[in-house]
């Protein structure tokens, strides 16, 4: 059993002896992302890797949001080391083999919406709501969501998100293919308690097994190749996207000049 990990965004915590709970914690910004939350992620994610204990991560974030994308504003143009720091994480993330569940609850914008299609559960507290308002932004998609929401949703509920920026609610995004489920409970935290009692009993099956199976459904879908391309198309795009003035003018509006993310 490794050491637990002291990182600066993201609280890593034991939950059984074959889980761990990896939590979003910078719910002042409502857990938009800058780049140290990505590294953080990727650290965490790591130290899960490598535990041979560990069967299964939880992915939660603290506060009322689970992740509302990118941490808008500040003095500073950040892009440049997130598109690093993502590529980063996306590496670990595209064959990683434990099983990771996402329970969102709250906003799940842009990020904290595409990052979803990398895990393999999905719960959504009744709260839960989904969008990725790229395009009214003046950016394009990222995560691998371009490649992955199509293939999981199908294109016209993918589009929804990634052209029209609609917000889906929690049965919305259950109905389109997006989460495995919707959980109601009367908090956040009551949520979060039936789906974490999900994950260690997922985290007493055997290891071997659930990253073999893991593994046979990745190679059956034959993509592995197609998501890192789609990853490095979006990234490339993405550089070209913010460059342009009128994008630069779009986000100086959304974000007020302050490192914060507008719900």
């Amino acid at each position: 059993m490794t050491p637990t990990p002291r990182l600066k965004t993201i609280l890593c915590e034991r939950i059984s002896d074959g889980a761990v709970l990896l939590s979003y914690n910078t719910a002042k910004r409502s857990n938009a992302f800058d780049p140290q939350q990505y590294l953080d992620l990727k650290d965490g994610l790591l130290w899960a890797r490598d535990d041979p204990d560990v069967n299964v991560v939880v992915i939660t974030g603290k506060g009322k949001h689970y992740c509302a994308g990118r941490a808008m504003g500040g003095a500073v143009d950040t892009i440049d080391a997130e598109v690093a720091a993502g590529r980063a994480l996306s590496v670990v993330l595209t064959d990683y083999p434990k099983v990771i569940i996402a329970a969102v609850h709250g906003a799940s914008i842009g990020w904290g919406c595409t990052q979803l299609s990398a895990f393999d559960l999905i719960y959504a507290h009744q709260s839960a709501f989904f969008q990725t308002p790229f395009a009214s932004l003046g950016i394009v998609p990222e995560g691998g969501s371009s490649y992955n929401f199509p293939k999981a949703m199908g294109k016209a509920h993918a589009n929804a998100l990634l052209l029209a920026g609609d917000r889906l609610s929690a049965h919305e995004a259950w109905v389109g293919g997006l989460v495995t489920g919707v959980v109601e409970a009367d908090t956040a935290d009551a949520f979060l308690g039936k789906v974490l009692e999900k994950a260690k009993r997922i985290g007493t099956f055997s290891g071997e097994a659930l990253n073999m199976a893991k593994q046979l459904t990745v190679d059956a879908a034959g993509d592995l190749e197609a998501r890192r391309q789609a990853g490095e198309r979006e990234r490339r795009d993405i550089l070209i996207r913010f460059a342009a003035e009128d994008t630069k003018a779009r986000l100086a509006t959304f974000g007020g000049g302050k490192a914060k993310a507008k719900i």
